[in-house]
């Protein structure tokens, strides 16, 4: 409306600029000058009042509305960092545990003796063992020429202890030292195999035969 309006009004403007600067036919009067205005401004106020007027609103001034501090739409939680609070206890006590004493083994000895008596012909090779009487119960052995009459045996199983001498042929055949003997660290025992009367325990499976 208010563009139609000054179109209007523009177009007025010029017509009326127009008219003014058109020549004018030669009259007997003069022009009343004061005539066109009063019809140019009639002409303005006519048209003024025959286009609808509507009034400007003055704008209203809003009051701006203050920020509102809310909480955030979107909430992250930092979750706090674990504190690790030393618990002050009882410190543990381990009991001083004693190592088993381990019995270091002994030194050993030497059984060594004569071989004599056998009865049942010319002396063969023979399989002595010597059997420890107290636990673990080692036992040791070796193995003679025919016709050896003497032996000397020395390993570490000869622990210091009592021993049974026996000896084996290979017919199974068993003699040995009439008593025990008692092996000593670093000393050499005499035990005689003269005894074949038998008696004695069998020879252990993994002593070879003589």
């Amino acid at each position: 409306m208010k563009r139609s309006y000054k179109i209007i009004i523009s177009a007025l403007l010029v017509a009326c600029l127009a008219a003014c600067n058109l020549p004018v036919a030669a009259t007997s009067g003069q022009i009343n000058s004061g005539a066109v205005a009063t019809g140019v401004v009639l002409t303005l106020a006519a048209l003024t009042q025959s286009v609808p007027q509507t009034p400007l609103s003055s704008p209203t001034s809003q009051p701006l509305a203050s920020p509102t501090l809310g909480q955030p739409t979107s909430t992250q939680t930092l979750a706090a960092s674990p504190t690790f609070t030393p618990t002050i206890g009882p410190s543990a006590t381990s009991a001083p545990t004693l190592a088993s004493s381990a019995t270091a083994i002994p030194k050993p000895g030497t059984i060594s003796g004569n071989i004599s008596g056998y009865p049942y012909g010319s002396l063969p090779s023979l399989a002595i063992v010597a059997f420890g009487q107290n636990p673990p119960n080692y036992y040791s052995y070796l193995t003679t020429n025919p016709g050896d009459t003497s032996y000397s045996m020395s390993s570490s199983y000869l622990i210091p202890g009592p021993f049974q001498v026996v000896a084996y042929d290979a017919s199974g055949h068993s003699g040995g030292c009439p008593n025990l003997v008692t092996v000593i660290s670093d000393q050499t025992v005499t035990c005689d195999i003269t005894n074949w009367g038998g008696g004695y325990p069998p020879k252990p499976f993994n002593v070879p035969n003589p």
